[in-house]
């Protein structure tokens, strides 16, 4: 990731950018959260950040339209991804960085994950396990 800070300011950032934030102003309600992983794309960013840490956001695309399709991703196309991607960028990705959990680089087209608070962990981990679940109502 590229700091474009000195000392902590940048004349084209606004003020409200400009300040030093502390990690109060970041914690998350629990409503906060639920709101945050109600979108099945940002789940499935989070999903695949969680076990990679980077990602470009044509791979996250990818996963995404296969996650959706029920495909293998090297079975998308560019065609496939392309409305995804601009969900992606449009979307999910600011979502998820303006609440600190994903590091995105609009320039590089690089996702980081970002060590987000126990509390998204444990509901990512809880609706993964719920999303993934092979012994649901088909198996008779």
């Amino acid at each position: 990731m590229v700091d474009r800070h000195r000392d902590g300011e940048d004349e084209h950032d606004p003020p409200s950018r400009r300040r030093e934030l502390d990690e109060s102003e970041f914690e998350m309600g629990f409503d906060e959260i639920l709101l945050l992983l109600s979108h099945h794309r940002r789940r499935d960013v989070l999903y695949y950040l969680s076990e990679h840490d980077l990602a470009s956001v044509e791979r996250l695309a990818t996963e995404i339209v296969a996650n959706e399709r029920h495909c293998h991703p090297d079975d998308v196309t560019p065609a496939d991804r392309e409305s995804i991607t601009i969900d992606l960028y449009q979307s999910h990705l600011p979502k998820l960085t303006d609440h600190r959990v994903v590091e995105f680089d609009r320039r590089s087209g690089a996702v980081r994950w970002n060590e987000p608070p126990d509390d998204v962990v444990s509901l990512l981990e809880f609706f993964y396990d719920v999303e993934h679940d092979d012994t649901g109502a088909d198996s008779t």
